[in-house]
């Protein structure tokens, strides 16, 4: 009877201990948290195909940027004429003790040049009266109706091959007396090419002559 009780013991025994072990073997599960600083594997974004890591198509830099056109303007290294000419008062002639001079047209004088564009700069030498012109280029009226002053004014002059003849007709006389002015004419490195000056009644012209030579061809 003893020997039945021990060995039935024993059963239950190596029974607790087998079942012991098999619960040691089941792994423990945890629940998955989802909070706010979760860091899956993909992000958020307002450009399509960023969930799959995408990369979008469209680039706001070009959006953004303006547009760059090219520039149709040309570039002319011509100097603004007359822009570093100081006035010298002694060239100044006046006009009261010269209101007797011959009042007529004038001719300012020629010069020649491969430069397709010369600058012109001209002002009132004497008393700063009033004096106006008009100036014409090949018989083009280019500017209807100009005030002499102190300070040189300027124009950029678009030369044609062969000869280009530039007038400056009186459109008053000042009070002082006669239409004055002194004139120089340049190049693009400004260089002086002529000068002089006139005196003009109302309505007779100063006028000067160009020749543009032609550029030879260059070798091949």
């Amino acid at each position: 009877m003893k020997m039945s009780l021990r060995i039935y013991g024993l059963i239950l025994l190596i029974g607790a201990g087998h079942l012991t072990w098999a619960q040691g073997d089941i792994p423990l599960t945890r629940p998955i948290e989802i909070g706010t600083n979760n860091n899956l594997d993909f992000r958020s974004s307002n450009n399509s195909g960023s969930l799959l890591k995408i990369p979008s198509v469209i680039d706001k830099n070009l959006i953004s940027k303006e547009e760059r056109r090219p520039s149709m303007m040309p570039n002319s290294n011509l100097k603004q004429a007359g822009f570093d000419l100081e006035i010298d008062t002694k060239i100044a002639v006046s006009e009261r003790n010269n209101s007797q001079l011959p009042a007529g047209d004038m001719y300012l004088g020629d010069f020649k040049t491969r430069d397709s564009i010369v600058g012109v700069a001209f002002r009132d030498h004497g008393e700063i009266d009033g004096d106006r012109i008009m100036i014409l280029v090949n018989e083009e009226i280019v500017s209807y109706n100009t005030l002499l002053s102190g300070s040189y004014k300027t124009l950029q002059i678009k030369l044609k091959e062969g000869f280009n003849a530039v007038e400056f007709r009186a459109l008053n006389q000042g009070y002082a007396g006669l239409n004055t002015a002194q004139l120089v004419a340049l190049n693009k490195e400004n260089e002086i090419l002529m000068g002089n000056n006139w005196f003009l009644a109302t309505g007779s012209k100063a006028s000067m002559m160009i020749y543009k030579e032609k550029t030879p061809d260059r070798l091949e």
